[in-house]
């Protein structure tokens, strides 16, 4: 052939070639198809509101079966793109039987759009038991991407039933760590800031259209897309190559997207996106708490390598998030669409996924892939395994966001997170703080109310992995005031609670605000004389309690007794009234009554504090002092609606009902309720609720901090510990072993109106400076031996900076005493009252502490006046005894106390101990440390071992009871003596004693 034959030839065959390319490309203008529609062929077994299940048969004898969920906007033929890139067909031909959870396309199916994520997740549930019950065997689960969270999700919310494995493939479970570089706090302020800015567009948003995912995904795929278009008018003119990328190019053009629903798009973000559930634990499904933790069978995540959606740091974050399950990796070379579509997904992941099932199910090896991760791939197929697909389209974009703003103001975003945090958060509760006066409508009804109305459908309540809304609790209130009002309670009414910690417990403490009334909050642990005392001290005109504390009052109240909670079937004598049965249904209060009307300066609640007997008396509670003890708390812990506050410590203490109750409430906060303190469910229950900050008292840290070690401890959503009594031992430790972000150590004097609170905690040891709104307070000089006040020139001394002296808190001269957060007993505030302090006329309430202040103002609590004792002529401080013994290793608890000798001044120092659990007494080791950090007059004169120590339901040693045994050898035994001259501690004789003594 000649050259210019074939010349003419070439040019013909480019002729054709462009002739035959422009028919194909007006044929793809037109939307026309160059291959029949494919599909696999699938049963459907059955179809609900939420979702239909797709089975799969396989193509000859069943050898495993998965069942498979995918992400939210893509369909369920990401399993099945095309015959040659199907996991289905792939899985099939091996045998394999495969069910797939269809969850439809919203936008074309009534109700569609308003699916929440819990439908979606109730759907795989629904799934998994369809398929356990037709194969009857454990169902191995998987799912892609947001699929994968599902699968998480459903398996939690299970708590694994039915399940023999989790398989997911690029499911992120920390979102946060999705973002380069970027301290979890700072990407937790800048996402929730893009969250506020879009707030208002979000509500109103029915659904997110598969059309714009598309086209984002697009977009933010610029580069892969225009290789895509370069390779197909590469390919224009061939149909046969046509027909091959047929199906892919349809469905990365729109066809494989659908609408995300309003409702569970915003849920997603909200709970998954901005407060990172899936990592923290607490996310609600169904109205139950849910938490990874609880996940405890094996798992197989995929990692992809290249993956910029689901990053690798965010997968693997499974293994924090679930530490009782043995969690498997396999990295594959791909992007986030290749790690289930393309080569590598059909060189890797589905025969790793295959190889999974027979090696859970007992009947194969461990997978090859999980120790190599890598497999050849088809030149063409790696190029598309490449494309990155935009499923998680709100966090890609909250992540190009952050990560702009990372580059702007790199770690500075953590000093500009705070401040915005005080602007937004802070600042206004603050000023909140300093407008409250006796005429301020405030109370705890009233701020439930304001915060229905607010933001109804948040989450308030959590117990027992139950969840209720604002709006739940404020119905619930509103139902059991009214039942109040049906028995005969009226404004001004005291009405004694003797229940234990139950959601019950707060609705009709909420409700008796909600009426006027006032709640007497007993201790449910006494009984007896303690609580004829109290119920005598309170002299309430009804009392309601709980079925289980009935009987117990029926020596002490003759009156009719009214039972709340706890049920509705039984049988009660005929002196107590079931609350439960009062019908409220149509009920309305008279039209003069005006609810949640509490001001300032009214009476709101009485709690029980224990003098010099043990026995307790009546300390009177304001609205103005809860909202201090609130508003107080919500702004020192700067808690948002985004937190979750723990409560693990009765609701009769004041640290409890004031400051973790109030501040919850107040913050928009959740609040999970524990029945009472364990250190065994402790963090399975942090998990669960995904509590961010944590309220203590007394030692109940030292637990913790003593407690063995469990999985996933230190990876713990807590940021902060609050509370009051935490000695510096203790707080030393918490930081180092479960590393939350600070300690938050108050003082509130439950009579009177003093609060302090450590901010920053920077000052370990110390109870911070007072709150805004706090009253004038001064530390007066004192003799310990007396306990008298030290007087100068017929006035009060003030202390100087770091002497000990007794806190006192100015009542602000005019203040009404009736008004005054004292006891119900006017002799007892009286006694508490100091007149003519620093000049004629004015008024301090003491309040019995001894704290001492530094040169920088901050305030470190030194002992109660009753515990200080003096030896020596030194006035000896119980708290600073205690905290030197107990940082001797072999220490579990300490607590110190005076005791009387025959014929000496003062009281000697003694320490009862409890040792470790396997440690001997070494008393060397006391005696080194006593030496090196006390002065002579402090060091104790006795140690004495004991098996354990009493504690009161706030966490603190009884040491009365100690003290009152004192340390006669004939009388108690394992008593110690300090002896200079061999410089230990030993064993105490009669004889030694007796020297002691004279």
């Amino acid at each position: 052939m000649t050259d210019e034959a074939s010349k003419r030839r070439s040019r013909a065959g480019l002729w054709r070639r462009i002739g035959h390319g422009a028919q194909n490309a007006v044929e793809i203008l037109r939307g026309g198809r160059f291959a029949a529609p494919y599909r696999a062929h699938y049963e459907v077994l059955y179809e609900d509101a939420r979702a239909r299940l797709r089975y799969y048969a396989p193509d000859g004898p069943t050898t495993a079966s998965v069942l498979l969920v995918p992400p939210l906007m893509v369909t369920a033929e990401i399993y099945d793109i095309s015959p040659e890139l199907s996991a289905v067909g792939w899985l099939r031909a091996r045998g394999v039987a495969t069910y797939v959870v269809d969850f439809g396309k919203p936008e074309s199916e009534e109700g569609g759009l308003k699916k929440t994520l819990d439908d979606h997740v109730l759907a795989v549930d629904h799934a998994v038991s369809e398929v356990l019950s037709r194969t009857g065997r454990p169902v191995h689960l998987g799912g892609y991407s947001q699929g994968g969270m599902f699968v998480y999700q459903c398996a939690a919310y299970r708590k694994c039933e039915g399940l023999a494995s989790l398989i997911t493939f690029g499911s992120p479970v920390d979102i946060h760590r999705n973002l380069p570089a970027v301290r979890d706090d700072v990407a937790s302020r800048i996402i929730r800031g893009a969250r506020d800015a879009v707030a208002p567009a979000l509500e109103q948003l029915e659904g997110l259209p598969g059309a714009l995912t598309s086209t984002g995904f697009r977009v933010l795929s610029a580069r892969k897309e225009l290789q895509q278009v370069v390779e197909l008018f590469q390919v224009l003119h061939d149909r046969d190559a046509l027909e091959r990328r047929e199906k892919r190019r349809r469905f990365l053009m729109g066809e494989g997207f659908v609408a995300w629903p309003g409702p569970a798009l915003r849920t997603f973000i909200d709970e998954f996106v901005v407060n990172n559930r899936m990592a923290d634990g607490g996310f609600v499904i169904a109205n139950k708490t849910i938490t990874l933790a609880d996940i405890d069978i094996p798992i197989l995540c995929f990692v992809g390598e290249t993956d910029e959606i689901a990053r690798a740091a965010s997968v693997r974050a499974i293994h924090d998030a679930a530490p009782r399950a043995a969690v498997h990796e396999c990295r594959v070379p791909a992007g986030h669409f290749g790690l289930v579509v393309g080569g590598r997904s059909l060189g890797i992941t589905w025969p790793a996924v295959r190889e999974w099932l027979l090696w859970r199910d007992g009947a194969g090896p461990k997978p090859a892939a999980l120790r190599t991760g890598e497999a050849p791939a088809d030149a063409e197929e790696a190029a598309f395994d490449d494309v990155e697909l935009g499923v998680e389209f709100f966090y890609d974009l909250a992540t190009d966001l952050v990560e702009e703003l990372w580059g702007r103001i790199g770690d500075a975003s953590t000093h500009v997170g705070s401040a915005i945090d005080v602007i937004r958060w802070q600042l206004p509760r603050i000023a909140k703080l300093k407008r409250v006066t006796d005429d301020s409508h405030v109370s705890m009804g009233r701020a439930l109310a304001e915060q229905a109305a607010a933001i109804p459908d948040a989450t308030f309540f959590l117990w027992q992995g139950r969840a209720f809304t604002y709006r739940d609790a404020n119905e619930r209130v509103t139902n059991v005031a009214a039942g109040l009002w049906t028995i005969g309670v009226r404004p001004g009414d005291v009405v004694a609670l003797y229940m234990s910690n139950r959601p019950t417990y707060l609705s009709v403490v909420c409700a008796l605000s909600r009426i006027g009334a006032v709640a007497a909050l007993v201790d449910p642990e006494a009984h007896g004389e303690h609580l004829a005392v109290a119920i005598g001290s309170a002299a309430p005109k009804f009392i309601v309690c709980d079925p289980e504390r009935a009987p117990l009052l029926k020596s002490v109240w003759r009156k009719k007794v009214h039972v709340i909670g706890g049920g509705v079937e039984r049988k009660l004598p005929k002196r107590f009234v079931d609350m439960e049965a009062i019908d409220v249904a149509g009920f309305e209060f008279p039209p003069e009554v005006a609810l949640d009307a509490g001001k300032g300066g009214d009476l709101a609640m009485l709690l029980f504090t224990s003098g010099t007997t043990g026995l307790p008396k009546a300390a009177r509670i304001t609205n103005r002092r809860w909202a201090l003890g609130a508003l107080g708390t919500a702004a020192a812990c700067r808690l948002t609606s985004n937190d979750t506050v723990y409560l693990c410590l009765p609701l009769h203490h004041a640290t409890a009902v004031l400051v973790a109750v109030g501040g919850a409430l107040v913050g928009g906060a959740r609040l999970a309720l524990a029945p009472r303190f364990s250190t065994t469910s402790f963090w399975s229950d942090v998990r669960r609720y995904g509590a961010t900050v944590v309220f203590y008292v007394g030692e109940l840290c030292r637990y913790l901090v003593n407690a063995p070690e469990v999985p996933g401890e230190r990876k713990n959503p807590v940021r902060v510990f609050a509370g009051t009594g935490m000695r510096e031992d203790v707080w030393r430790q918490l930081l180092e072993r479960f590393d939350p972000d600070r300690v938050v150590e108050f003082y509130g004097s439950t009579e009177g109106t003093a609060v302090l609170a450590n901010l920053d905690g920077a000052k370990i040891g110390s109870v911070g400076r007072a709150l805004p709104g706090s009253p004038e307070l001064a530390l007066l000089a004192f003799d310990a031996n007396s306990g008298d006040l030290v007087e100068r020139d017929g006035h009060l001394v003030r202390c100087a900076n770091r002497e000990p002296g007794i806190l006192c808190a100015r009542v602000v001269t005019g203040d009404p005493i009736a008004s005054f957060d004292g006891y119900t007993d006017p002799s007892a505030t009286e006694s508490r009252l100091l007149r003519d302090v620093f000049e004629p006329g004015d008024v301090w309430f003491s309040t019995g502490d001894v704290l001492r202040r530094d040169e920088d103002g901050d305030y470190f609590f030194v002992d109660r006046v009753g515990d200080t004792f003096r030896w020596k002529g030194e006035n000896v401080s119980t708290e600073l005894v205690e905290s030197v013994l107990s940082r001797v290793d072999s220490t579990e608890m300490v607590a110190a106390y005076g005791v009387s000798l025959p014929h000496r001044e003062g009281r000697a120092g003694m320490v009862a101990l409890v040792l470790s659990p396997g440690a001997s007494f070494d008393g060397r080791a006391y005696y080194d440390a006593a030496t090196r950090n006390l002065s002579p007059a402090a060091r104790p004169v006795f140690l004495r071992l004991v098996d354990g120590l009493q504690l009161t339901a706030s966490f603190k040693v009884k040491r009365r009871a100690l003290a009152a045994e004192g340390a006669d050898p004939l009388h108690v035994d394992r008593i110690y003596r300090v002896d200079d001259e061999v410089q230990a501690y030993v064993p105490l004789d009669v004889a030694a004693y007796a020297a002691l003594g004279g």
